[in-house]
């Protein structure tokens, strides 16, 4: 790609994971379902759809395949997280559609492939920071597939799962954004794979305690503005 071309690409990628970064923590902190929560969570998500794009773009012109899967990675749980708004009937026997089941599938096999490649390189002696990041990654996205899968099939499920899956969703996708900006930016950070890994190893443990905070308050029949009907259009 000529750099007259690449420079404006490379810009609006910086900013939409700018925009993502700032925006996603005002849809957590303003109440949930609200004008101003769905406002922030569009905002969000279509910043991370254009990180997402412009990432694939510049990882196979430059390239840089580990930019690009790991755009897609992120974009993968901003997506399930995105589905589960719509998907309020799996409890009463409903199944997912033709798109849910290709987002996964597809999903499947970029994790699968980033998985394989990082494990396979690390028992060939690799113990370079990309090896370790993939399988990494990898393996936190196929968990992720699975709990899709999962859920789409389980007939006894919480009539509040989609709500869940919603949050770890995004939650999940900041996480991974926030990944790729420390990798970028906190070059102090060592070694170079913690660069990346860190946020995996606070964030995953604080949306275990955000999510299971939810499912009390919504299992004790609280009344909470996180049940009302919300749609990112």
């Amino acid at each position: 790609m000529d750099d007259d071309l690449f420079g404006p690409l490379l810009a609006i990628h910086a900013i939409s994971g700018t925009i993502a970064l700032v925006v996603a923590p005002l849809a957590l902190v303003v109440k949930k379902g609200g004008r101003w929560h769905r406002f922030w969570g569009r905002a969000f998500f279509y910043a991370m759809l254009a990180v997402c794009v412009t990432a694939i773009i510049s990882g196979i012109t430059r390239p840089n395949i580990l930019m690009a899967l790991v755009a897609l990675f992120s974009f993968h749980m901003a997506v399930s997280g995105y589905r589960a708004l719509y998907q309020k009937s799996f409890h009463r026997g409903a199944r997912p559609g033709a798109l849910d089941l290709l987002i996964q599938s597809l999903a499947g096999l970029v994790n699968g492939g980033l998985f394989i490649w990082g494990v396979s390189h690390l028992l060939l002696g690799h113990r370079d920071g990309a090896s370790i990041i993939f399988a990494a990654f990898g393996a936190l996205g196929l968990f992720m597939v699975f709990l899709q899968v999962r859920r789409f099939f389980n007939a006894r499920q919480d009539r509040n799962e989609w709500l869940f899956a919603h949050m770890i969703g995004f939650m999940g996708c900041y996480v991974a954004t926030l990944s790729a900006f420390s990798a970028v930016n906190l070059e102090m950070i060592r070694p170079a794979w913690l660069q990346w890994l860190w946020p995996t190893f606070i964030g995953i443990p604080l949306i275990t305690i955000v999510v299971r905070y939810f499912r009390d308050k919504v299992g004790e029949g609280k009344r909470s503005r996180i049940l009302a009907r919300a749609r990112i259009k």
